[in-house]
């Protein structure tokens, strides 16, 4: 998996259990155990996808990682995830002491809180950061989950063609194909876009096209908050702001939370703090 570009992870169908999918947790793991709970989450059966920003913003980031080490959870690349390995590219150049750098995007993101848990003396790569990195090294971009009328994807962004295409997303089939036929720029500019596009969802969402494309299977994504979920060429995007309750207080951040949704009957579960 690591040679691909993007990463594509596949799982099949479950036929022991329940699939759900998870919006940006952002640190609010108190809300996804909320969520288990009311929707009976049994761990030895059912799976639960995420599509990705685990950390940053909310309280409980490092607890969002700890999901990783879990068999029953799976989740993809989110952008919150790559800033978070750029920064740290340096330090590891260093022979692992972090040089802070304020004006990284991912210190004026949320991302203050790895010096308060994960680095030791507040200079140096300690062992359990050093797992972390190797962990989301290994993530994919996307995940295909199931087949023919049971298959869905989870995706950060979007899975959006560069203009002028056949589609105006990658289908199916050219995932089936592991995107072989694209040049490797392409592939580079694929990769950006499944963790950092907002040309679907982004201000208020592309109305010119339709909510299904022919062709290519129910994909969920986050990465572009909105009080509810907006569908949008295939795309399902569930990312409902969980955090912003945090950042904005009760008043600004009333009405946002965290969603999941079960992709095989399309039931939603919210939960805000």
């Amino acid at each position: 998996m690591d040679e691909e570009k993007p990463r594509v992870a596949r799982y099949e169908a479950n036929r022991r259990g329940r699939d759900f999918v998870v919006g940006d947790l952002h640190g609010c793991r108190v809300l996804l155990d909320r969520l288990l709970r009311e929707v009976d989450f049994h761990p030895d059966r059912d799976r639960l996808f995420s599509v990705g920003d685990l950390i940053d913003r909310g309280p409980e980031s490092m607890r969002c990682l700890d999901l990783l080490d879990e068999p029953w959870c799976h989740g993809v690349l989110g952008n919150h995830e790559v800033m978070l390995t750029d920064f740290f590219a340096r330090a590891m150049a260093l022979g692992g002491r972090v040089v802070w750098e304020e004006e990284h995007d991912f210190l004026r993101n949320g991302g203050g809180w790895v010096r308060r848990e994960l680095v030791e003396g507040g200079t140096l790569i300690g062992p359990r950061l050093m797992e972390v990195l190797a962990q989301l090294q290994t993530l994919p971009h996307l995940i295909v989950v199931g087949a023919g009328p049971e298959r869905f994807h989870v995706v950060h962004a979007e899975l959006l063609r560069p203009t002028g295409g056949v589609s105006p997303v990658y289908l199916d089939d050219d995932i089936d194909r592991g995107f072989e036929h694209l040049t490797a720029a392409e592939r580079g500019r694929l990769e950006e876009a499944v963790s950092w596009s907002r040309r679907l969802m982004g201000r208020g969402g592309n109305t010119t096209l339709p909510a299904v494309i022919e062709g290519l299977s129910p994909t969920y994504c986050g990465h572009t908050p909105g009080f509810e979920l907006r569908r949008i060429a295939s795309h399902i995007c569930i990312d409902t702001g969980a955090y912003l309750p945090y950042l904005f207080g009760e008043e600004r951040g009333h009405g946002w939370g965290l969603t999941i949704v079960e992709p095989r009957t399309g039931a939603l579960y919210r939960a805000e703090p």
